[in-house]
C-alpha cells in the first residue's frame, strides 16, 4: 500500500487549500501502513499478521457510529453519524449494513450515497461477518491569536469490532482525530474561516475513523488465489481486484498454501482491475527460507507448469494476501501536508 503520513477525507478540495494551522492541531495519523520499500529492507519475506484464506472476500460489516457532542456546546449536524457510514463503505473491503435501528428515511439525508449502505434487520445481524460499533464524541477548544481565533475540534472515538455471530472482540480502539478551523475578523468585524464548522468537525471525525479503518484492514487483509502466471514466474494474476478493495500500489505476498502449510514466496505489487482481479508484479523473492527457496527455484524454473500442478485443487494453491488495506481515492487524494 502506498505510505501515507497522514489520512483524511476533505469534501471539498479547493477549501483545503491555504489552510493554516497551530501545529499542535495537526500531524500525522497514528496507524500502520505498508510502502514497498518497507517490505524491500525487511529481514525476510513474511505473510502478514492475521491473514486468512477465509478472508479473502468482501466481507459483510454492520456498523453503527454515534457522533455527539462531549462538551455540550459543540454544534453535531445530525446527518454526521451516517455519513461515517457512507465513508467506510468506500473502502470496498466490507459491504456495508446499518443496524436496524437506523432508518432509511436517515440514510435518505445523505442523497446520492445512499445506495452504498443497507439497511440490516435484527433478525439477519448473525449473517453478517463483523460488527463495528463506535461512538465519537466532539470538543472544542478555542486559542485566541491577536485578530485571529482558531478552533480546535478534537474527535475522540471509542470503537469495537466484533464476530458477528459469536460476539468474539477482535479488537477495542480508541482513536483521536483533530483538525483546526482559523477565523480572521476584519477591522469591519467580519469573520473569515478557512473552513466551516461543520466542515472541521467532519473531517475531525474522519480522521478518527481512519485510524480504525487502518486497524481494521491490518486485521482482516484481502487477497485471492493465484490463476495466471508468465513463464519466469515475474508477473501474476490474481482472482481479486478493485471491487474486492485492491488499489494501485497494494502490497501483497505471494505464498503457497498446501496441507494445511502456507509459504511465503514473494513480495510483489498489485495493480487492480475492474473485472475482479488484479496483475502482480513480484520485485523480491524469498530466497533466505530453505523450504520457500525449493519452491521459488521450481516457479521460476517452469511458472505455468508450477501453476497448472494446483488447478482445480480447492484446498492448495497459489495465494496472494495485501499487507493492509488501500485508502479511498477521495481519501487519499486529499491529504493534507503538514
Amino acid at each position: 500500500m502506498k505510505n501515507l503520513a497522514i489520512l483524511l477525507f476533505v469534501s471539498v478540495v479547493a477549501l483545503m487549500c491555504g489552510c493554516t494551522s497551530t501545529p499542535s492541531a495537526r500531524g500525522p495519523i497514528p496507524a500502520k501502513y505498508y510502502s514497498k520499500a518497507e517490505l524491500e529492507d525487511m529481514d525476510e519475506v513474511k505473510l502478514p499478521p492475521n491473514y486468512s484464506v477465509d478472508n479473502f472476500r468482501k466481507m459483510q460489516m454492520i456498523m453503527n457510529v454515534k457522533v455527539e457532542s462531549a462538551d455540550g456546546k459543540t454544534k453535531i449536524n445530525k446527518s454526521l453519524s451516517t455519513r461515517m457510514q457512507t465513508e467506510m463503505a468506500k473502502l470496498k473491503r466490507f459491504e456495508i449494513f446499518s443496524l436496524h435501528n437506523r432508518s432509511k428515511v436517515e440514510l435518505d439525508a445523505i442523497g446520492d450515497l445512499d445506495d452504498q449502505v443497507k439497511v440490516v434487520e435484527a433478525g439477519n445481524v448473525k449473517a453478517s461477518d463483523l460488527i463495528l460499533m463506535g461512538t465519537i464524541k466532539v470538543t472544542t477548544a478555542i486559542n485566541e491569536l491577536h485578530n485571529d481565533k482558531v478552533y480546535v475540534y478534537s474527535a475522540d472515538g471509542d470503537f469495537s469490532c466484533e464476530d458477528a455471530k459469536t460476539r468474539t472482540v477482535y479488537f477495542a480502539e480508541k482513536a483521536r482525530g483533530v483538525w483546526d478551523r482559523k477565523v480572521r475578523y476584519s477591522l469591519t468585524g467580519q469573520a473569515h474561516g478557512n473552513v466551516s464548522e461543520e466542515q472541521a468537525i467532519q473531517i475531525a471525525c474522519l480522521r478518527c475513523l481512519a485510524i480504525v479503518a487502518n486497524k481494521l484492514g491490518n486485521t482482516f487483509p484481502t487477497g485471492g488465489r493465484v490463476t495466471n502466471i508468465t513463464g519466469s514466474g515475474d508477473t501474476m494474476v490474481m482472482k481479486a481486484g478493485q471491487h474486492e478493495g485492491i488499489a494501485p500500489n497494494q502490497q501483497v505476498c505471494v505464498f503457497l498454501s498446501e496441507d494445511g502449510l502456507d509459504i511465503p514466496v514473494a513480495f510483489a505489487e498489485a495493480t487492480p482491475k475492474n473485472d475482479g482481479t488484479s496483475q502482480l508484479r513480484v520485485y523480491r523473492w524469498n530466497t533466505d527460507n530453505s523450504d520457500a527457496k525449493a519452491i521459488v527455484k521450481e516457479i521460476r524454473g517452469s511458472a505455468r507448469g508450477f501453476l497448472k500442478n494446483y488447478k482445480g485443487d480447492d484446498k492448495n494453491g497459489l495465494y496472494a494476501v495485501a499487507f493492509g488495506m488501500a485508502t479511498p481515492a477521495d481519501w487519499e487524494q486529499n491529504v493534507t501536508k503538514q
